[in-house]
């Protein structure tokens, strides 16, 4: 068996020169001041209705970490997940928007700009871009009914359910930011569906995970949508209602604030895969199986990030329905190493 690989180092990571930095450095980045500098997130409008998705993802992970995992709890997991207004109803229109957009040539006119993806013809034909009805959902809805039908190993679907709903919470972190161009509360949304409604020290979903593999990625997490909230204080739409009205520097302010985002994010994945690669070399039977489960979903999520990068992809790898050998896994954990190394 091959010797254990060292953990991740990030000793020698530091801040870009365009990075927002809230925590002692505000100073030094090109951000003018603003409320955020104080490292705590200042919601521009009230509560958003994300954190309870969030605290949903948390209640749908409880009941199928139940010892005595069964039909029963699948079924109680998924009227969670089924709530009004809750998870499902976000998710079965979710975008992602590390993808081009749906063209404009094949928008329904009776459709907002931003729920193109709950047309069922864009859903087919830009399956990425809607990844949430075409690509999650599925993934969803076949886990939810294998486990309500006691079909395979319950522990194995809800591997796929967590894996599913993380990659859900990813994408609405990022997304969110985006829309908060032209509805400043949807910056409370990114800030929501990543941390639970939790300050920095704390978070549940998708942070609660981060956070437990790597501080400075969380941090830096923070750092990017708290960016994407510092400018849109500093260019209020009350004055600048498109980004076309945004002078130049301004523009190039908020690129540099998505690009902070994105950075972060994908690294908070890489190691969230990272993690489950390692945790597959030390287990064995239905434990093992579970994780490959996590991985098959979330692995290729990243491939897909890694290849618009130039990385090295490992769609082979996942594509397998064998266990893949140690060597194997610790060759893909030292990929991730050379090409994810900072946030």
């Amino acid at each position: 068996m091959p010797d254990a690989l060292d953990p991740h180092d990030e000793s020698a990571c530091s801040p870009a020169a365009t990075d927002y930095q809230p925590l002692g450095a505000a100073s030094s980045d090109p951000y003018p001041a603003c409320a955020t500098d104080d490292g705590d997130y200042h919601l521009i409008a009230d509560s958003p209705s994300s954190i309870a998705r969030v605290e949903a993802f948390e209640e749908i992970m409880g009941i199928l970490g139940e010892d005595d995992l069964g039909p029963d709890a699948f079924t109680r997991a998924r009227t969670v997940y089924a709530t009004d207004e809750g998870l499902e109803s976000r998710l079965v229109r979710r975008e992602d928007l590390f993808y081009p957009p749906v063209p404009e040539a094949d928008w329904d006119p009776g459709v907002d700009p931003d729920k193109q993806c709950t047309v069922e013809a864009n859903v087919t034909t830009y399956a990425n871009r809607c990844a949430g009805p075409a690509r999650i959902s599925p993934v969803l809805n076949d886990a939810f009914m294998a486990g309500q039908e006691g079909e395979g190993e319950p522990w194995v679907e809800a591997a796929r359910v967590e894996a599913a709903l993380l990659w859900f919470l990813h994408l609405s972190v990022y997304k969110e930011a985006n829309t908060c161009l032209l509805t400043p509360k949807d910056c409370d949304s990114s800030w929501a569906y990543y941390t639970g409604g939790f300050d920095r020290g704390g978070g549940i979903g998708l942070s609660g995970e981060i956070s437990g593999l790597s501080g400075l990625a969380h941090d830096r997490i923070w750092d990017g949508f708290s960016a994407v909230r510092c400018w849109r204080e500093l260019y209020p739409i009350e004055e600048y209602e498109t980004i076309d009205e945004v002078d130049a520097e301004g523009q190039a302010l908020l690129d540099d604030a998505y690009d902070q985002l994105a950075t972060a994010l994908w690294y908070g994945w890489a190691l969230v895969v990272r993690d489950r690669l390692e945790q597959l070399t030390m287990s064995c039977g239905v434990e093992a199986e579970a994780h490959w489960a996590f991985l098959q979903i979330a692995g290729p999520v990243l491939d897909e990030q890694s290849a618009r990068i130039g990385a090295t992809s490992y769609a082979s790898l996942w594509a397998s329905e064998e266990l893949p050998t140690t060597e194997e896994l610790q060759a893909t954990m030292s990929s991730i190493d050379a090409d994810y190394r900072c946030p």
